[in-house]
């Protein structure tokens, strides 16, 4: 749902087109026979594997599909000989059986038939396309302060704004914003310091309350200017470091790139690889670059986008 209204496919008032498109663009060629499998393996956690299906394809369970289809009473189901619009999603770690559960998609949204399971380790999803949301950035900011790691957010910020002096967390109308000191007479709102501070601040609070797990962020570099693109990647390699947080960027931007290998190879240790997708005949590729080969690349002008 997240990932369409990213792409402008949005609901209208709340619902949802209930047409084939909803879940087939999740699969490669929009073939919903190719089922989706991500592996993940980990000292810690062992080896685990997802599953996403179209349950259309599997022999439909005794009695058919059920399907919630009532505005006014969602929790009425009706049987249904045809499929609805519907995901199975199966976990699997190994030496242990595969838990199955289902996500039935109705005019409100989704529905689960059990609790999804739980991932290993916390994990956030950042987005340009994503509306500001000043009450949650206030509240892991508040989490935050709470450890006295507040200043570690305050000196990140400080690249996108210099002016910055101390943030603090106000409570206006009923709803929590994080507001900054900038030496004029009165607190001003973060959102109305521009998007980069903003998208920066949801960035290193992500990091923070992602400790020991995964921070995923696409189009890093919108909203910064390139010319503090090395600062802006310091900070974030700084705070991933202190939290033990993985950060996973997409950029189509040289700028970026060159400036997050400088930045890292001012630093040690050089914790920062640059992953390329290219097709090659009918599949994708991943071409990776260490601190070597990039340098080398930068070097030689070659493209490597």
């Amino acid at each position: 749902m997240r990932l369409n209204t990213y792409r402008a496919i949005e609901r209208d008032r709340g619902h949802v087109p209930l047409d084939e498109t909803l879940t087939a663009s999740l699969f490669t060629d929009f073939d919903t026979a190719n089922d989706v499998e991500i592996i993940g393996e980990s000292d810690e956690h062992g080896r685990r594997t997802l599953r996403l299906k179209d349950p259309r394809h599997e022999e439909p369970p005794k009695g058919g599909w059920f399907i919630r289809h009532d505005d006014e009473m969602p929790d009425s189901a009706q049987q249904s000989s045809e499929a609805p619009p519907m995901l199975k999603l199966e976990s699997h770690k190994d030496g242990e059986q595969p838990t199955s559960y289902y996500m039935t998609i109705d005019p409100k949204g989704v529905q689960f038939d059990a609790p999804a399971p739980s991932p290993p380790f916390p994990g956030h999803f950042l987005t340009p396309r994503t509306p500001l949301l000043p009450a949650k950035d206030a509240e892991r900011f508040g989490d935050m302060e709470a450890t006295k790691k507040q200043n570690m957010v305050l000196e990140a910020l400080k690249i996108v704004e210099p002016r910055l002096q101390r943030l603090s967390v106000r409570v206006v109308a009923g709803k929590a914003m994080i507001q900054g000191d900038i030496g004029l007479d009165k607190l001003i709102p973060l959102p109305y310091m521009g998007d980069g501070i903003n998208r920066l601040a949801s960035l290193v609070l992500a990091i923070g309350k992602s400790p020991d797990g995964v921070v995923m962020v696409d189009e890093i570099e919108n909203g910064l200017h390139h010319a503090i693109l090395p600062k802006v990647w310091r900070a974030i390699g700084r705070v991933a470091r202190h939290f033990n947080t993985q950060v996973f960027a997409t950029t189509h931007s040289y700028e970026c790139m060159a400036a997050a290998h400088k930045a890292f190879s001012d630093e040690e240790p050089y914790d920062f690889r640059l992953h390329r997708l290219e097709r090659r005949d009918d599949a994708i590729a991943v071409v990776t670059y260490d601190r070597d080969t990039l340098t080398e690349a930068i070097d030689a002008n070659i493209e490597v986008r």
